[in-house]
């Protein structure tokens, strides 16, 4: 539009030529309209290559997530990884899809501007160019910062991410123990540092806005200086002058759009180097080849010795012990003594040194992590539940297609029928989230009964029956004989009543194989294992 002022105002105006003024009535309509339609081209490919961008990098982000190894979930709080799928990738889908754009175009603009203001003086447009690098300085300062306080504010939003959701896991807690005021007041200072954090990122903004346009401003006031001089003045027509102050008045908006993106662009980089860092962490360790496909497994740990990430105390110290397949053992102890860990090692959350467990005379590193876990079945007393029904929670995980009646079975077996029969919609009942509608002795239930389901070679049990009441346990009991016949089995337990059946008794203090053998064997030895029964 701005190219033709000049032929408007020279020949239109000035020689008053009428066809140049109805021509120029046509062409008008015509812009506006091509205006129009690659501005809502533009707005829509901008938003599509946003949510694109979003979508992709959110998706590799959540995959990430599944395969890290627990190690990892233990050095970092929940709320900054929650904050990492959510925020950071937001960011830095406006930053690489919506702000190049911008970027892109607006540059483009200022490139014909600046053209179209050589070709009608070359001198005039000396003057802007005197400025450019002026404001480029402030530019480069203001991405200093707004680096510095997005890298702050990516923080403080990580905070405020994972303070929100300990409040909510910890409700009952938080209520009971009369800390609701306090733990108010603590988010109020995480949640006030995050203002402040914004406040400085909108600060910064709002202060280099107007000083680009004052420093152009004055560029502006020395093209109408220089307009004066004689030399220059006889070589300017009406509509030349006319058209370079229209594009230096116009190349404020785009100079504009790039200060305001470029607060964009910093918080991008910000959330790009946390992303990528955080694509960059090394997955489970899964090079085994291969599969382990048996009913009856040996296990054997051999000299294994293992210490967590972050502490100097081993949890398990030149440990040994070989369990023929289709055995019961039962792991007991004091609490710390190595008993769970040796269980998470088997499972392989967390990587023990090579060589130092074996399953049917193979190292489990050796084999795929995908086999070796579909062998096995694992019960904690941390139950897990997702917020579907309680037969998708059962089936939840089995590696096979099952049918109602194989859920109902494996139902009744763990006693699940006893409180499902009352429930209205049975087992299409929704349990809530993580199973808040169920108390902890359902849940565990429900726990057992996806084992059962599961129907693996190796069975885990971690503290399996502690939520449940006597006569529960009793049928539980029952079942779990059921389960574990002829299958390997591990039982993790302090309740010492509830593993008086098994084969063979291992006890564990501080990391070490101190004692085994048969409940009566060992009762009768005076020994850790006879204190630990009289404590009960």
């Amino acid at each position: 539009m701005i190219y033709f002022v000049k032929p408007l105002i020279d020949q239109g105006l000035g020689k008053a030529d009428s066809h140049t003024l109805q021509l120029g009535a046509l062409l008008v309509v015509g812009i506006f309209f091509l205006r129009g339609l690659a501005s809502f081209t533009s707005s829509y490919a901008i938003a599509y290559i946003s949510s694109k961008v979003t979508y992709q990098i959110r998706q590799q982000a959540f995959e990430k997530l599944l395969f890290l190894p627990r190690a990892y979930f233990d050095q970092n709080n929940r709320g900054s990884l929650i904050s990492k799928i959510i925020y950071d990738t937001e960011q830095l889908s406006q930053a690489f899809a919506s702000a190049v754009v911008v970027a892109i175009r607006e540059t483009v603009i200022i490139l014909v501007l600046f053209s179209m203001m050589v070709y009608n003086s070359w001198q005039l447009t000396t003057i802007f160019l005197i400025v450019v690098p002026v404001i480029a300085l402030i530019i480069n300062k203001v991405s200093k910062r707004f680096k510095h306080i997005s890298r702050k504010l990516q923080s403080s939003m990580g905070l405020v991410s994972n303070k929100t959701e300990q409040a909510i896991l910890n409700q009952q807690e938080i209520v009971l123990l009369n800390t609701s005021v306090q733990i108010s007041e603590q988010f109020e200072t995480i949640n006030n540092h995050n203002r402040q954090q914004n406040m400085k990122l909108q600060a910064t903004t709002a202060i280099s806005n107007p000083i680009i346009q004052l420093i152009a401003s004055f560029a502006i006031s020395a093209v109408l200086l220089l307009a004066s001089i004689d030399q220059v003045l006889n070589q300017l027509t009406p509509g030349s002058f006319t058209l370079i102050l229209i594009a230096m008045g116009s190349l404020l908006k785009p100079l504009k759009q790039l200060s305001n993106i470029n607060q964009q662009l910093q918080r991008g980089l910000i959330a790009a180097n946390s992303l990528f860092s955080f694509l960059d962490e090394q997955e489970e360790y899964d090079n085994g080849s291969k599969t382990l496909s048996v009913q009856c497994a040996s296990i054997e740990f051999n000299n294994l010795s293992f210490t967590y990430d972050g502490t100097t105390q081993p949890a398990l110290s030149n440990f040994s012990l070989d369990i023929k397949g289709g055995t019961s053992i039962a792991f007991v102890g004091g609490s710390g003594s190595g008993k769970s860990t040796l269980a998470r090692l088997l499972l392989r959350l967390y990587q023990s040194p090579k060589q130092s467990i074996f399953i049917n005379d193979i190292a489990i590193e050796d084999y795929s992590l995908s086999s070796l876990r579909a062998q096995f079945a694992f019960v904690s007393q941390d139950i897990v539940l997702i917020d579907d029904t309680l037969a998708n929670n059962i089936s939840f995980g089995c590696n096979r297609t099952v049918t109602d009646t194989e859920i109902e079975c494996a139902a009744q077996n763990a006693n699940v029928m006893a409180f499902v029969k009352d429930l209205p919609l049975g087992l299409q009942t929704r349990v809530g989230e993580n199973g808040r509608n169920l108390s902890g002795g359902q849940r565990q239930r429900i726990a057992i009964a996806r084992a059962i389901l599961r129907d693996a070679s190796i069975i885990v049990l971690d503290e399996a029956t502690s939520a449940l009441d006597n006569h529960s346990e009793k049928h539980i009991q029952q079942a779990l004989t059921q389960l574990t016949k002829n299958k390997t089995v591990l039982i993790i337990a302090h309740k010492l009543s509830s593993i008086q059946h098994v084969d063979e008794i291992v006890v564990i203090n501080k990391g070490r194989l101190i004692e085994q053998g048969c409940h009566k064997t060992l009762l009768a030895k005076a020994g850790y294992y006879q204190a630990l029964y009289k404590d009960q």
